[in-house]
């Protein structure tokens, strides 16, 4: 359980009708327990029954011990919660009500759309951090890089001897209230903030880090526009002291950085101050950091997220030689470009993460080595113009093959048409997969990078990295 923490925003809420949606859920759950360690009975909603309950909440909180879950599982269903067959009962009368990351996307919470609309704030996990937490906070949103970015500042700060702590978005991460007690003054908080999380916040970090804004959640704001102010929210509460780290290579995410009162502090390959190349040294100001082509993850991406993270590193305290030590080591994280295994000298690159085409795209171009791609899944309402982005990195790479799976490979199909590598329909990763190893040489590589979200047929981008990687045993099994 989360500890008890004295702060005035706390104390605010005592004595208020106060509601948490979704207990069944990573955020939902961590509110409400973090409120009641703090003494206050919040009202507690889920869309599960006590029946389904126990399955839906070992699937959202991986990163718990096992144990430990299964006693949360039985003290949560010995508690008050409003189950679906009266969920949201009493939420007219809510003062506070909290909401987990995609509470819009389900038909259930409508009404609470109306009373968002009379006045009642939305309030948030992400919220109660960015106001509790006593030490800097550095925030990081983007369409793309922002969990590497978290982990390279981290790792930066704490080479720096600096006590850094870091938290990602979704079910695989430890919720940073579970660590809101542990934090003084001197320590540093690094967090990835998704659009959703934005959209439940009116306060912003002092360290605000924008990677990139390129198309993607438009199902949940209807235009590109709308998605990319939801993403400048995270500079909409600074202040003259605070800063913001801006992506001076990406337009978008230029302009909308202009006009906040805080600091400007730039990074890219075409920025001459902040976080910057210098021919193809990586520097940070005037100072040299390492040449680009010690990185160990390659693309230009990697260079990308390099830059980001030493610019909002240094800010925070970081060192020159920490920013260098912490580079050269780094080879990217699980579901983002990993290495799964090498099997009779082809290479296998789970990028799982890559649910939009900017995402694949950027994998796509960082391959040097003639490699398959296995792309598609889900995307609501696509185009072929959508998928310019990868076709463009696809046609300038050793790309030999694209196989396509689930709903969004008819769209795709038409998107690459004319490529001189073959396209074709696989429908599932395996039938993919099973036509990549026939094809792919020594030397070359098999990369899943699928430019889409997975809900067609998978639960989530992690079991679809699982099934991924447990093919790629499998194969290394048979090889062997």
């Amino acid at each position: 359980m989360p500890a008890r923490v004295d702060h005035p925003a706390v104390e605010a809420l005592r004595g208020l009708r106060v509601h948490v949606l979704g207990i069944s859920g990573t955020e939902g759950s961590a509110v409400a327990e973090f409120l009641l360690a703090q003494g206050i009975e919040p009202v507690c909603h889920d869309l599960t029954t006590p029946e389904e309950f126990p399955q839906t909440f070992h699937r959202t909180h991986p990163w718990m011990d096992p144990e430990e879950r299964e006693r949360r599982v039985r003290w949560w269903l010995a508690q008050p919660v409003r189950w679906r067959p009266s969920y949201l009962k009493g939420i007219e009368g809510a003062q506070v009500v909290f909401l987990p990351q995609a509470w819009f996307r389900r038909r259930e919470n409508e009404p609470l759309w109306h009373r968002l609309a009379c006045g009642l704030r939305p309030h948030s996990l992400t919220q109660l951090v960015l106001e509790l937490a006593p030490c800097p906070v550095v925030g990081v949103t983007g369409t793309n890089g922002k969990f590497t970015v978290v982990t390279l500042v981290q790792r930066m700060l704490e080479s720096s001897g600096l006590r850094a702590y870091a938290s990602g978005n979704d079910r695989t991460h430890v919720p940073a209230l579970y660590v809101l007690h542990q934090l003084t003054a001197e320590d540093r908080l690094v967090l990835e903030i998704s659009n959703r999380q934005l959209l439940g916040t009116w306060r912003s970090p002092p360290v605000a880090v924008l990677t990139n804004v390129t198309p993607h959640h438009l199902d949940d704001h209807g235009s590109f526009e709308a998605y990319a102010r939801c993403k400048a929210r995270i500079f909409q509460h600074q202040g003259p002291e605070d800063v913001r780290v801006v992506n001076a290579d990406d337009p978008v995410a230029w302009s909308l950085a202009q006009g906040a009162p805080s600091r400007v502090v730039p990074f890219g390959q075409h920025a001459r101050e902040g976080a910057w190349l210098n021919g193809d040294w990586i520097c940070w100001g005037q100072h040299r950091v390492l040449p680009r082509a010690e990185l160990p993850a390659p693309g230009a991406h990697a260079t990308s997220n390099a830059l980001a993270a030493c610019a909002a590193a240094a800010v925070c305290g970081a060192t020159v030689d920490a920013m260098a030590s912490v580079l050269r080591e780094f080879r990217g994280l699980p579901h983002r470009l990993w290495l799964v295994d090498e099997v009779g000298g082809v290479r296998f690159y789970e990028d799982s993460l890559a649910t939009n085409p900017a995402s694949a795209a950027a994998a796509g171009s960082a391959m040097e080595r003639p490699f398959v791609l296995i792309a598609g899944g889900r995307r609501p309402h696509a185009t072929p113009g959508d998928f310019r982005l990868l076709r463009e990195a696809l046609a300038a790479s050793p790309a030999r093959a694209v196989y396509l799976i689930g709903e969004c490979a008819p769209v795709l199909r038409e998107a690459l048409r004319g490529l001189p590598a073959e396209v074709v329909d696989c429908r599932t990763l395996a039938q993919a997969f099973r036509r990549a190893v026939q094809l792919a040489r020594p030397g070359e590589a098999v990369l899943l990078s699928p430019g889409c979200e997975s809900f067609d047929q998978f639960a989530d981008y992690q079991e679809r990295a699982e099934v991924f990687a447990a093919l790629v045993a499998q194969h290394g099994r048979q090889a062997g």
